[in-house]
């Protein structure tokens, strides 16, 4: 295996960099230092760990390293020339040709391989993609690498297809400026172009005209990574940088400027952070100070979004931004985002490009179908950025979400996930709707996700992606299994009818279309709301037929302090769970009760803008949870003991509320969800099961027996049983499910058969108050 490049073949293309390539050449290549490339639990069957790329190209590779050396004189010309080193491992037995793309118009004056040139016969292009015939043959797991030699001038500029240009600033005259985002890596440099290999490490060596510092034709180079060194020789400087990360190829970039920088640092976990800010020449102190005022706050934020997902992924490298970008706003490029001139000062543009550098570039989407993963939380992030640091100086938080949702709501007929036929080229996903449903909608079930689980689940999950993935690619799926874990719920159906599908694939299975929901609420007792999914339509076009997701409502009293904001999550079919701090057990029957610090008096459908729907709600006298009145006997399965004569459903929220002396006798196996006991009351187990799939709220009792049972389902909170008699207060069989809790009241209780208690379940009891017999 040869890591150094032979050097006559510097001497016959490129004398001008002899020295400079010299002192590289000692420098080993690093490719083993972080983990690669593949997502969440995936196997040998998944789509995800067989992709080629969408050219096709490299099949039989997996890129480990690049070094890379361009020849840049703005001022004169718009011309590449260079050399990329490819350090790749073979994935497949027998590798004898091996392909990668560079677009046709750029020259391929020679390809080294093993110290020698491959003949020209060996060296095929077909469209936009070559193809190398080795003169050897490769074993699996095999580590070699080749040499492109290359120059010419990279396309114009094409509606959404940007890559490398020439353009010019008024302050600071011809510069170079790249955007490769998404398939224009390929017309200025050869690469593989697959984000699911991500090249492990990069030299990237920059050889620019050079004047003294302070004058005004002096070029200066942004690229990823850390600037290792620089040497000047004669008129012209060549720069090296170097990154240790893996990245995706469209996020490496190079800019040529007459830029001034600025350096700063932030302390991330202990780790001085190098800050860069490279600015054109030119612009007046009022410009700079305005642009560097906005920048620094964002050093406010990368601690705010380290604490939240996890140390800022480059820290051992920089963080950054530079003036001149054509083509958007801004960009992501890894370690240094590139931003317009015109956005340097915007903080919800700097913040955006900031977030990309976890969502994105750490972890990066599979597929472009998945590219919402990027653009979705870095939209979102404008909102969070404004709600966590309240004082920087950007609109509100609600403004800010409630601006994405009405832009949102209005892409109607497309999904979030994009599908296949939208994918393959920049103009097919940025010139349509898709373009948009990746911010905005992507924003909002980022906002759904927060609603669903709570702020500790929801960043909890975002962390464990983010530090499980690191460096690796990720499709819809994988995000969804991050949450499922934290939630302990597979919550499938919300990403199937919200996102629309994972990976590669030609059409969605949901993701069109918005709800309409209408909630009934009331308040049957003082402090008491109980809701109820009236009902659901969804929007013309809609492919979803009935959409499982988040509920938001904002409940208000007779007072200004009368005031909170719950969220439930619909699964449809009167399927309802408690959501907001994780995801309670379903509740069946269609109801929830909350017993709030005051009696309600209105209830407002997400006026705080938290989800992608819309909806009304109606006060229905009443409603009520399914509550034991005991008019008539105390057999359970008697309607007419119950509020509105209707017997409730396994696994409603039930409340045991009689003031007679009927107290309810289970004549059969009963599972409850949230179950409240009222003072003075209990419920009588007799020789059957009690399965408990929720919280148990009371100041009555339970009254067992010696042949009795209980299973707890979910997280039960304080249980207290009869203490009439030995009798009363004892169970035969008292089991919890894995990873549910419950605590002992004061009293004993005696077991009699057993306790099933699981190693990931907690059952805390007091002192000596448990017997097992």
């Amino acid at each position: 295996m040869n890591r150094s490049w032979p050097k006559i073949y510097i001497l016959l293309f490129f004398t001008v960099i002899f020295s400079a390539n010299d002192l590289l050449a000692q420098d080993e290549p690093y490719y083993h230092g972080l983990p690669k490339k593949t997502s969440v639990a995936v196997t040998k069957t998944d789509p995800i760990t067989e992709s080629t790329g969408t050219s096709g190209t490299g099949a039989n590779i997996d890129v480990i390293y690049h070094k890379v050396y361009w020849r840049i004189s703005p001022d004169s010309t718009k011309y590449i020339k260079g050399f990329v080193q490819t350090n790749f491992k073979t994935i497949q037995n027998s590798v004898s040709s091996i392909s990668f793309d560079l677009r046709n118009v750029l020259i391929i004056d020679s390809v080294v391989f093993r110290g020698a040139q491959l003949p020209g016969g060996s060296i095929v292009r077909s469209g936009n993609i070559v193809t190398l015939t080795l003169g050897a043959t490769l074993t699996d797991n095999f580590i070699d690498s080749f040499i492109v030699y290359y120059q010419g001038i990279p396309p114009a500029a094409s509606g959404a297809s940007y890559g490398y240009q020439r353009p010019t600033s008024s302050t600071a005259g011809n510069y170079i400026t790249t955007l490769s985002e998404s398939y224009e890596d390929r017309d200025w440099w050869p690469c593989k172009a697959d984000m699911q290999d991500k090249i492990d490490s990069m030299d990237i060596i920059v050889n620019v005209p050079w004047a003294s510092p302070t004058a005004a034709d002096t070029f200066w180079v942004a690229t990823n990574g850390k600037l290792v060194d620089s040497t000047i020789a004669g008129t012209n400087r060549t720069f090296i940088f170097k990154t240790r990360y893996p990245i995706a190829s469209y996020l490496v970039f190079v800019s040529v400027a007459k830029f001034n920088r600025y350096y700063r640092s932030v302390n991330i976990s202990g780790t001085e952070v190098p800050v860069v800010y490279n600015l054109f020449r030119g612009k007046t102190t009022t410009q700079y100070n305005t642009i560097l005022n906005a920048m620094d706050k964002m050093n406010t934020i990368i601690t705010t979004f380290s604490n939240k997902f996890g140390d800022y992924p480059f820290k051992n490298e920089k963080h950054g931004y530079y003036d001149g970008l054509m083509g958007a706003s801004g960009m992501e490029h890894q370690t240094m985002s590139g931003m317009a001139t015109g956005s340097l000062s915007s903080l919800r543009t700097l913040t955006h490009e900031l977030m990309h550098q976890w969502f994105g570039d750490n972890v990066t989407f599979a597929t472009w179908n998945d590219l919402w993963l990027a653009e979705g939380f870095a939209r979102y992030s404008e909102s969070l950025a404004a709600e966590l640091e309240p004082t920087l100086g950007f609109s509100s938080a609600y403004s800010i979400r409630n601006t994405i949702k009405t832009s949102a709501l209005s892409l109607t007929t497309v999904s979030t996930w994009i599908p296949d036929a939208n994918t393959g080229t920049s103009a097919l996903i940025w010139g349509s709707n898709y373009g948009s449903a990746i911010y905005e909608r992507g924003c909002m079930i980022v906002s759904m996700l927060r609603a669903i689980c709570g702020d500790q689940k929801f960043f909890q999950a975002l962390k464990n992606y983010q530090t499980s993935l690191a460096g690796k690619t990720a499709t819809t799926d994988s995000l969804k299994n991050f949450f499922n874990a934290v939630l302990e719920k597979d919550i499938s159906s919300f990403f199937n009818d919200y996102v629309g599908g994972s990976g590669s694939a030609a059409t969605p299975v949901g993701g069109i279309g918005n709800p309409v929901n209408t909630v009934n609420w009331n308040s049957p007792s003082p402090n008491k709301l109980v809701v109820q999914m009236a009902s659901q339509t969804t929007t013309s076009g809609s492919n979803v037929a009935y959409f499982n997701g988040p509920v938001v409502l904002h409940i208000r009293g007779a007072l200004p302090a009368n005031d909170t904001t719950i969220s439930f999550f619909d699964w449809g079919g009167g399927d309802l769970s408690y959501a907001g701090n994780g995801l309670s057990i379903p509740v069946r029957g269609n109801r929830l009760s909350y017993y709030l610090s005051f009696t309600p008096t209105s209830v407002a459908y997400d006026d705080s803008a938290r989800t992608l729907s819309t909806g009304s709600t109606v006060n229905v006298p009443g409603l009520d949870s399914y509550t034991w009145l005991g008019s008539i006997n105390t057999d359970w399965n008697t309607a007419g003991n119950w509020s509105s004569s209707q017997l409730p459903p396994d696994g409603a929220d039930i409340t045991i509320a009689t003031v007679a002396s009927n107290q309810p006798v289970l004549q059969n196996d009963i599972t409850t969800g949230p179950l409240t006991i009222n003072e003075s009351n209990t419920i009588i187990i007799g020789n059957n099961t009690l399965t408990l799939n929720n919280v148990l709220k009371n100041t009555g009792t339970l009254t067992g027996s010696p042949t009795s049972n209980l299973v707890i389902a979910g997280h039960a909170g304080t249980i207290s049983f009869n203490q009439a008699s030995a009798a009363t207060r004892s169970l035969n069989l008292l089991s919890l499910n894995g990873g549910c809790s419950a605590i002992l009241g004061t009293g004993i209780l005696e077991l009699y058969g057993g306790l099933n208690l699981p190693p990931s379940s907690i059952l805390t009891v007091g002192s000596s108050n448990l017997i097992i017999h």
